[in-house]
Formats: structure tokens, sequence, C-alpha cells
């Protein structure tokens, strides 16, 4: 369903006496709802990578505008990822150092809006890298715009929107019930997504893989994998 496909469900939902509702409201709470959905989860729909371009003797890259969570980010002349450390790590043990250009590099973190790396970048490490990271949903900016996922759990940002109105009408009961209604379409999204990655192979030739857990701080898709 596209926007005005959500809006419209959002209004057949709504009791006579809640008539003063504008387009523009619906909208705001419907991309509201989608910030929440995004955010519950590590969702495939949100993954992406973007080439980031380092400057001569400038420890920081700024990170892709739509950045949400980091996944990895990838030395591509070494063809390897670049270990995360955490802010405090950083800023303890590499210092100021310079003159590294022609190793790999050892450590990043995020501080701000930016990446942060060790050794500090030279000239010739322009495009050197690539992150891969889980973005910011794209927002229903128009009425042709559609969610990011599957069609079957685009009711949930109409059971939202339908909470949030009622709350505001002091309809308890049925805010209640549309509540209860978008959090069990998030977790129905929640197992269609981990089914689809436990029921296939995640090594080529071979089964699934063993439970794996990475860096607390650098989430591991599948973000709850249950293998055996």
């Amino acid at each position: 369903m596209d926007r005005e496909d959500l809006r419209n469900q959002v209004r057949m939902g709504l009791p006579p006496e809640v008539s003063d509702v504008a387009d523009a409201m619906i909208d705001t709470l419907l991309n509201q709802g989608l910030e929440e959905v995004a955010a519950w989860a590590d969702w495939p729909w949100l993954e992406t990578s973007a080439t980031m371009s380092a400057v001569d003797s400038t420890r920081t890259i700024a990170l892709p505008g739509d950045f949400l969570k980091a996944i990895k980010l990838v030395d591509d002349d070494w063809d390897y990822a670049v270990p995360y450390v955490s802010k405090e790590k950083l800023f303890t043990l590499v210092g100021n150092d310079t003159g590294n250009e022609n190793t790999r590099f050892q450590a990043w973190t995020i501080y701000g809006t930016n990446v942060m790396l060790s050794p500090i970048p030279q000239a010739n490490d322009t495009n050197r890298f690539t992150i891969y990271y889980y973005k910011t949903p794209t927002t229903l900016s128009t009425d042709g715009a559609s969610p990011e996922f599957p069609a079957a759990f685009h009711m949930m940002l109409v059971e939202y929107a339908k909470w949030k109105l009622y709350e505001r009408e002091a309809l308890v009961e049925q805010a209640q019930i549309a509540r209860s209604s978008f959090q069990a379409y998030l977790g129905e999204m929640q197992a269609y997504y981990n089914n689809r990655i436990t029921q296939s192979p995640s090594i080529y030739g071979g089964g699934k893989r063993p439970r794996f857990r990475g860096h607390p701080n650098i989430p591991w898709w599948p973000f709850n994998y249950s293998g055996n």
C-alpha cells in the first residue's frame, strides 16, 4: 500500500466522533510509526553500504546522511573488516599516529556523526573504505510512496496511527487494541525475517552456521540467530 492507501485505512478505522484529523497529521503519524518500526530490530530492508572517502591527514570521515547503525567497516585495499573499538580505547591507545599509509588500518570507532580511524588516513586512502550499515527508513513523502518492507505488514503503520489518534481522544480501550495490533505485526515481521535466515545455509555448501556473537557494539546479522 502507498501513503494514500494507508491514510484511507486509518480513516476507515476511526469512529465518527474522530473527524477533525487533517491528512498532514495522519501522514506525520505514519512516518513516526515507520521510525519506530525501524528502531525495533536490525531489519534486512534497512541494510545498505557506502564508499567512504578519506582526507589526507584527517582522522575523521563523515558518516552517510542516512546512517542509523553500523554493521562493519571494510578496508578495500586489504579486503578485511577493520576492528571496531570503543571511543575511549581509540583515544587511549592510538594517540596522534601518522605515517602508516601503507599498512592495514588497525581500528575504527564512531564519534558523533563521524568515523574515526587509526592510523590517520593519508593522501592515497581516498575511497579506500566501505561502510556497511543500517540506514534510516525512507519517509513516505508523497502519496505514491510505500513502506520498504513487505506489503503483508504495511497495516502495522495504520494500527500505529490509530493508536496515537485514539490516545489523543482518550479512547483508552481502542488505543490499547491498536497498540497490541501494532506490536503483533512487529513480532510477525521479526519472525518472518528470522525464518528466512535460519532456513537458508549461511555457509556455501554447508548447513546452518553455529551461533556467533561479534563485538557487542557492532551487531552481527541475524540479530536473533538461533541455529544449532
